[in-house]
């Protein structure tokens, strides 16, 4: 009895980290409950039968994320280095102000922040080319969402294209969140996928604080193309991973840094 009791508490406590969190690794849920891999993984697989959660490659994810995020590559970035974007979310959050005019891109830490957001309780208003993120904030009355349009990305869930690029150039944005895949300090931001970087660089130019929420995975590398130079760039949201040397780089610029810590970190 004592046994059934434990174990319905521990799958209670991972759909609690879930609801919290959105995604976890195998190995996150391992090091907040204290227990095996082979445990986690079991009671992942028996609250999956029960649709309780949704199971990815190497973790869960909470069973209402929307279908269509399940179809896009962005269902491959939702769960990786979850505890890091959620700190990093939270961080970012503590910078908004009311009255103000935001915007997000379409990437899993903006998403993250996105929920954040919804649960402010002054007005604002978020201009975003991502389909997710207004949806996000879209049912919080008191803030004003303004979707950009235009051609839609399935691979990032964003509007893009011309018709985006041209709506986005009309507004002024007082605090820009973006994220990306590298970041060289010192150098700026790049991108593999093309679709969404004109979005970047344009709110880039006409916005009075840009506010860079990476991970420290993301750093020390490039990909195809660059897309922010780092001059661009006030403010970075790292966790506590990133390098030292990175961080004195960034701060020889000028930048504000801060170093998030993950509650998984604290927990474990």
């Amino acid at each position: 009895m004592a046994r059934s009791s434990a174990l319905a508490a521990r799958q209670e406590r991972i759909l609690e980290i879930l609801q919290s969190k959105g995604a976890c690794t195998y190995a996150e849920l391992q090091a907040i409950l204290g227990v095996s891999s082979m445990t986690v993984r079991r009671d992942v697989d028996r609250l999956a039968e029960r649709e309780a959660l949704i199971k990815t490659l190497r973790g869960a994810q909470a069973a209402q994320v929307p279908q269509f995020l399940l179809e896009t590559s962005l269902s491959s970035r939702i769960g990786v280095n979850q505890a890091e974007k959620e700190a990093i979310a939270t961080r970012a959050v503590s910078l908004i102000e009311p009255q103000r005019t935001l915007f997000l891109d379409g990437s899993t830490t903006c998403i993250a922040l996105a929920r954040r957001i919804a649960k402010l309780p002054f007005s604002l208003s978020v201009v975003t080319n991502s389909a997710i993120i207004a949806m996000e904030i879209g049912a919080a009355s008191q803030i004003r969402v303004i979707c950009v349009g235009g051609e839609y990305d399935a691979q990032s869930a964003s509007f893009v294209g011309s018709l985006a690029e041209t709506n986005c150039a009309h507004f002024y944005i007082d605090t820009a969140f973006v994220s990306t895949k590298a970041f060289v300090p010192g150098d700026g931001t790049y991108e593999s996928s093309m679709a969404t970087l004109r979005i970047k660089q344009i709110v880039t130019k006409q916005c009075g604080r840009m506010v860079l929420l990476a991970d420290s995975s993301k750093f020390g590398s490039r990909a195809l193309c660059k897309v922010l130079d780092a001059r661009s760039i006030h403010t970075v949201i790292t966790d506590e991973g990133c390098p030292r040397e990175a961080v004195e780089t960034m701060r020889s610029l000028g930048q504000e840094v801060t170093l998030a810590r993950s509650t998984l970190s604290a927990e474990g």
